[in-house]
């Protein structure tokens, strides 16, 4: 069995990280000019709301399914999802850290209230906190200049000081992140799993330890091992 466990779930985990790259931080507004310029606003949701509706309605994927359930098991320490897709949060999942956000709602960073997505997209009247007045909503995601929340990263590290495991679904991709977070658990000397596709490997990246494995299998065969592995456990 796989006790006190940690999953990953990389940038391209969903739709092969289709939103991510048309949402990409590169292509963010700089947080200062968006909080401080009204044209700067109108023009992110004028482009914000293009990709949401190119994207079609975002659905619970059978790989999220299969989280889901997996994260029920009493080994399972807790989720860290790169993906802002918001959907394992809309759906239930309580182990979970979003590290980059979310897109399903805006928040102020003042008070705290938010917003539903579609009330900013269909009013931008709307960006304007009307709880304490006094600050511009915005996505809970990182825009230019901002970083992780710090809380989110500080829940993430006591979540990876305290597994005996760390699998990771990478496919073909580690962000410099991920990578920070392999170094912590590598230090510690605990197992380390890597579910990608065989274009990545250890000659790609420098890691020494032997506690890394790279597991060549999908991504949908992997989580079926794990739900057969935890068994009873997914209460």
């Amino acid at each position: 069995m796989i006790k006190n466990t940690v999953i990953l779930l990389e940038k391209n985990f969903y739709e092969d990280g289709k939103l991510e790259k048309l949402l990409s931080y590169e292509l963010r507004p700089n947080i200062k000019e968006f909080r401080r310029y009204n044209e700067v606003r109108k023009n992110f949701v004028k482009d914000f709301a293009e990709k949401l509706n190119s994207m079609g309605s975002l659905k619970l994927s059978s790989n999220y399914k299969k989280i889901l359930n997996i994260e029920k098991a009493k080994e399972i320490i807790g989720i860290i999802n790169l993906n802002i897709d918001g959907l394992l949060k809309l759906n239930g999942a309580q182990k979970l850290i979003e590290l980059e956000g979310n897109i399903s709602w805006f928040y102020c960073s003042e008070c705290g209230m938010d917003k539903d997505v579609n009330l900013i997209i269909n009013d931008q009247s709307e960006f304007l906190c009307n709880s304490c007045n006094k600050n511009i909503l915005k996505p809970s995601i990182p825009f230019v200049g901002q970083e992780f929340s710090q809380w989110d990263l500080k829940d993430s590290w006591m979540m990876l000081n305290s597994c005996d495991n760390f699998i990771i679904f990478a496919d073909n991709f580690l962000s410099p992140v991920t990578i920070s977070f392999i170094d912590i658990v590598e230090k510690r000397s605990k197992n380390i799993f890597i579910i990608c596709s065989d274009s990545l490997n250890s000659a790609s990246y420098d890691f020494s330890s032997t506690d890394i494995k790279f597991v060549y299998e999908s991504n949908e065969v992997y989580l079926d091992s794990l739900i057969e592995k935890f068994g009873d456990s997914l209460v």
